[in-house]
Order: structure tokens, then C-alpha cells, then sequence
């Protein structure tokens, strides 16, 4: 599963060579979306469609809802019953696919009495691009977005059983056109970070950071 990421780069429009025009940001979406080191469901963050970058409500809000609930955990959505599971065929009967770019996320796996966070990368550093589905504003409903998981590679199993749908940087724009991946997922690695994400008030570099 993946329910908090990190997004944080250094310029917003560090995002946009990953990407075909129509993306590029501006300064006015810019201050639009959440970016950190600590994004949690609920918030509004950047994601990219085929149409552009939109701001959208992470955890989805099903088409036919005419108002915004958390009674349901909607924030991932299941490989296997997208296309069954009623908040989310919808979108992928209509090819509304779109891409969360990220930097990393956390994982939380139970040590003794405690659980500890665990911050999942790229091997090498660069992006991480999660393949998900959105839903378009509507009223006054906003738009808004789910991540994709699928069960986790053997490198990522240990951590836990399930693990977003990761995009290498050649698979985004098939993959927002067509819902499709044209190589492997991303080599990653994982590694313990501070007890301070737990608290998704909590911000900066520092959560990130190796701690063994």
C-alpha cells in the first residue's frame, strides 16, 4: 500500500522534464497543491493527466458522490478490482488515468511492540512515478486522484505484501494515454527513518534520512 509519500524538489518545475506539453507549472498551481516531505490522504496534491497538471484531492471521491466522505479508505485502489470496485471503474472504463510524482514513500513494518517507518526510493535517487486513476471536478466537488497498488516485487516484499504501481520515466506518458507500461518497474531500496513521520505534522529533509 502506500499511504504517505514525499514529493519535495527543490524547483516545482523540476517535475516538468518528465513530461510532454501540455505540463509545464505554473507559479499559480504551484502554490495550489501540497508538496513536503510528509503527504497524507486527503490533501491536494499535483498530479498529471493527459489534459495537464491538475490539483486533486488524494483519496478518491466516487463519481456519483455529491459530497466528500472518509468513511472509506480510497487513497489506493487494487490492481486486481479496479475494474469491478465501483468508486474506481468509472475512471478506468474511461481511460482516466494520471501519474503522482514523488520522490519516495513510507512503509511501516511492525519491529517488537512498535511499528517502524521505513522510506522506500530509487536506487539511484531520481523520481519515483506512481501510475493511478482521477476523477475531474464536478460542482462543487474537486477533483481527485488514487494510487495504484499491486503485490510487491520480491526486493520490496520483506517491507510489505502490497506496493504502488511504480513507472520508470519511459512508461508516463503511455502510461496517462493508454494505461500502459513499456518496461520494469524502477530498481528500489529501503531504509529506517525517524519515528517524526508518524505525525504528518511534522515536515523536512529530515524524515527522509537514513537511520541505520
Amino acid at each position: 500500500m502506500c499511504g504517505r509519500f514525499a514529493n519535495q524538489q527543490e524547483s516545482k518545475g523540476a517535475w516538468d522534464e518528465y513530461f510532454e506539453t501540455p505540463y509545464p507549472i505554473s507559479e499559480t498551481f504551484a502554490k495550489s497543491v501540497s508538496t513536503g516531505y510528509n503527504i497524507a490522504p486527503t490533501q491536494i496534491i499535483p498530479i498529471a493527466t493527459a489534459g495537464g497538471w491538475l490539483a486533486a484531492r488524494w483519496g478518491m471521491i466516487a463519481p456519483w458522490a455529491n459530497e466528500i466522505s472518509t468513511k472509506f479508505a480510497t487513497f489506493n485502489a487494487r490492481s486486481e478490482t479496479i475494474a469491478e470496485r465501483a468508486t474506481f471503474r468509472s475512471a478506468w472504463k474511461k481511460g482516466q488515468q494520471c501519474v503522482i510524482p514523488a520522490i519516495g514513500y513510507y512503509e511501516w513494518k511492525k519491529e517488537g511492540e512498535a511499528k517502524q517507518p521505513y522510506f522506500v526510493q530509487s536506487e539511484d535517487q531520481t523520481p519515483l512515478f506512481f501510475g493511478g486513476l482521477y476523477e475531474p471536478s464536478r460542482g462543487g466537488i474537486p477533483a481527485s486522484c488514487t494510487i495504484i497498488t499491486l503485490p510487491a516485487c520480491e526486493s520490496l516484499a520483506p517491507l510489505h505484501q502490497r506496493m504502488p504501481l511504480m513507472l520508470s520515466s519511459n512508461s508516463i506518458n503511455p502510461w496517462i494515454r493508454e494505461g500502459t507500461q513499456q518496461s520494469p518497474i524502477p530498481a528500489t531500496s529501503f531504509s529506517t527513518v525517524s519515528q517524526s513521520v508518524n505525525n504528518v505534522r511534522n515536515q523536512g529533509p529530515e524524515l527522509i534520512q537514513r537511520m541505520n
